[in-house]
């Protein structure tokens, strides 16, 4: 992996790669990232109908491809924050039936014009309603709504995050950690009943503090499950556990992360600017800990 040595303002930078160097396959999956409906990146961003450089669906061309050149094996959908109000419903058939609504995590109103159906081009009930329309194969009601919306094969959608930052005390619909655990594996027992491929994917917290609450979680989620109708041995419901990094040191930390600590505030976020420096370090700071570790990563 890269090391970092301090140079003189003099001399040039250098970065020599060692192709013979090679330890194992990196699962691709690291690599993924996330959209949500937060400032410009859906409308204004990757959906802008009306703009001459949009398609016919409403994409814009020239987003559309420098992402695939990021070449993301997963995309995250609806985020973040947003799925704290989010119904999925309001968003699947004819654009003008779709309803307007005040959106409650970003003060914003919500148009419902990028939903799942335009994601796909590119409770517990509605849990289940949601995985059904977008999985489903069955004549069941919201499978047939799928297949009514113009979607007569379904998405296929392999995984399925169990909320996001249900521990944040700006989220709507917060959760203590007991909470949180003892619903997110009955939402898992439920939906892996309705389709028993997809991963699900627990909401971790941030930094140091968030241990209490991933220890919490993690030690009544990760229970392994009977099946009394299988001969099989018990299984686990869970796949996966997130992580949020927001703070970071105030003094630069060695090698690959000090460029990190000239981040700026989480609240610089919302302010139109350009961030590409900001970003790509960011991404270091996540991405060379996961590369490091590619034996017990996936």
């Amino acid at each position: 992996m890269a090391n970092f040595t301090r140079i003189s303002d003099d001399e040039i930078p250098s970065v020599t790669v060692d192709i013979s160097q090679r330890l194992s396959k990196i699962d691709r999956d690291i690599y993924s990232g996330f959209m949500e409906h937060m400032g410009r990146c859906i409308y204004g961003g990757v959906y802008d109908p009306g703009n001459p450089l949009s398609d016919e669906n409403g994409f814009r061309k020239d987003v559309l491809e420098a992402l695939k050149e990021l070449r993301m094996p997963v995309v995250r959908y609806p985020g973040g924050n947003f799925c704290a109000t989010y119904h999925w419903i309001d968003g699947v058939g004819p654009k003008n039936d779709r309803p307007s609504r005040p959106e409650l995590v970003w003060v914003a109103t919500e148009t419902n014009q990028f939903r799942t159906d335009e994601f796909m081009k590119w409770d517990l009930d509605e849990a289940l309603a949601w995985v059904e329309y977008c999985n489903g194969i069955r004549n069941t009601r919201y499978a047939n709504l799928r297949r009514k919306n113009g979607h007569p094969e379904p998405y296929n959608i392999k995984y399925w995050a169990l909320g996001n930052e249900m521990w944040g005390e700006w989220q709507v619909n917060q959760m203590t950690p007991e909470q949180y655990a003892q619903q997110a594996l009955s939402w898992a027992k439920a939906l892996q009943l309705l389709d028993p491929s997809i991963n699900f994917i627990l909401g971790g917290s941030d930094g140091p503090e968030g241990t209490l609450w991933d220890s919490h979680v993690l030690h009544h989620c990760l229970q392994p499950i009977a099946d009394h109708f299988s001969p099989l041995p018990k299984t686990l419901l869970i796949d996966m556990h997130s992580i949020h990094v927001y703070n970071i040191a105030e003094k630069h930390i060695p090698k690959a992360l000090a460029p990190f600590s000239a981040k700026k505030g989480a609240n610089d976020y919302f302010i139109p600017q350009t961030m590409l420096l900001l970003l790509s370090h960011t991404s270091n700071y996540f991405f060379i800990p996961l590369t490091r570790n590619w034996g017990m990563i996936r």
